[in-house]
């Protein structure tokens, strides 16, 4: 891996958590930090994140992924349907990813029918379902999903990560993306380099990539640039990248 480069960002939810809905001011923030890429957090019910996505300008990173948010009954389908396609097509991204629980096949049929690129991801420990492989395995090879392999999702289900392994080893032929954070005594989002679990962490990131070359969207919560920029600066130095 060494003299390799990363494509490695955060997701924008703690952005917008911190009322940060100007893309121009994200592109400032994410770029001090040395961020090359970035996942956009939606929310259906959020419509200040809605109008950033929309009618904003682009945020502009070459790898910029969509975390969908969960299907809505009470909304119409079409409706959501065309949202997710219209932000897709303005913010030029290169996939979406769900929470495999409680979606409906139709609302995957009718994403795929207008063209976005779904992947569903692990979930953690406690959830009632979306993290046994066999589940898994099922949704991707029926509904011809990506993956998004979840590394902090993964621990909780199995400090040892046997079961991250035994997971990617399903996955790999499917992996598009990780998702990578830690923990510590206060959150399960935590920054890697501030983690309990950093070891557990960097090195399964370390084999997977030295099999398969795959970005990286830090889900770890941040709040000024110098804690993302340590986070991304840390991991590179660990994994052997630019």
């Amino acid at each position: 891996m060494e003299g390799k480069v990363l494509m490695i960002g955060p997701s924008n939810g703690w952005l917008f958590a911190q009322k940060i809905f100007d893309f121009s001011e994200q592109r400032k923030f994410l770029r001090a930090s040395g961020a090359n890429a970035t996942e956009l957090v939606m929310a259906l019910t959020d419509e200040a994140r809605q109008r950033a996505m929309l009618d904003g300008e682009r945020l502009g990173f070459i790898f910029l992924t969509i975390h969908l948010d969960d299907y809505y009954p009470e909304k119409p389908l079409e409706e959501q349907l065309s949202l997710v396609k219209t932000i897709f097509t303005k913010q030029n991204a290169v996939a979406g990813v769900m929470h495999p629980i409680n979606i409906p096949d139709f609302f995957i049929e009718g994403l795929t029918a207008k063209g976005i690129p779904l992947a569903i991801e692990n979930l953690d420990k406690d959830k009632p379902c979306g993290f046994a492989v066999e589940e898994l395995q099922k949704l991707i090879e029926r509904h011809k999903l990506a993956f998004v392999l979840d590394v902090q999702h993964a621990f909780s289900q199995d400090p040892d990560m046997a079961y991250a392994w035994d997971l990617y080893q399903m996955v790999k032929p499917h992996l598009c993306y990780l998702h990578v954070s830690g923990q510590n005594d206060k959150t399960a989002h935590s920054l890697v380099h501030l983690s309990l679990n950093t070891c557990k962490i960097v090195e399964f990131l370390g084999k997977v990539l030295s099999e398969k070359k795959l970005p990286i969207i830090l889900e770890g919560q941040y709040e000024a640039i110098y804690q993302l920029k340590h986070e991304i600066g840390f991991l590179k130095d660990e994994l052997g990248f630019l």
